[in-house]
């Protein structure tokens, strides 16, 4: 069952997405109940882990499937200045005031024969797992800034410009 996007056959059923791992932070001197407080959100897609598994299920027919499980990394954060004043790149962790990360994984059953190549795999972890996993980070990081007394800042919607060749 081989989704067709042009010509070329797409080698990846979506099996599953789920939350790997997460961590929040918040200043011990930051109050985040104190109203019109001046700050700054910053986020970011910091990179992803692939692994390509062949795993034997636990079954009466112990069928092995080949998986594809990419996992990304997110942050966001909030930065707390002066309105006068922009934070320096290189150090402002005096500004720091709260941080949210999350590592989430997208996990892909491999529906072609052989294994994808290597660069195809790279591929489609920045650009469709990427897709895949970016609602869950964003109504990740909405429910915990809420839980967090914080400021919600929204996370644009995400778009990827796939190469075309």
């Amino acid at each position: 069952m081989n989704k067709k996007k042009g010509s070329e056959s797409i080698p990846f059923a979506l099996r599953s997405i789920y939350l790997r791992e997460a961590s929040q932070w918040m200043s011990d001197g930051f109050d985040p109940s104190l109203p019109k407080q001046a700050l700054v959100g910053q986020f970011r897609a910091t990179g992803h882990k692939i692994e390509v598994l062949e795993i034997i299920e636990n079954t009466a027919n112990a069928e092995t499937i080949r998986t594809c499980r990419v996992t990304s990394n997110f942050d966001f954060r909030y930065l707390s200045t002066p309105p006068d004043i922009q934070p320096d790149v290189q150090d402002d962790s005096k500004y720091l005031v709260a941080k949210i990360s999350a590592h989430i994984t997208v996990d892909y059953l491999i529906t072609s024969d052989e294994i994808p190549p290597q660069e195809k795999v790279q591929q489609w972890a920045s650009t469709s797992a990427l897709l895949h996993c970016w609602p869950y980070w964003r109504e990740f990081c909405h429910s915990t800034l809420l839980r967090m007394n914080l400021p919600v800042t929204m996370m644009p919607m995400m778009e990827v410009n796939h190469k075309v060749e």
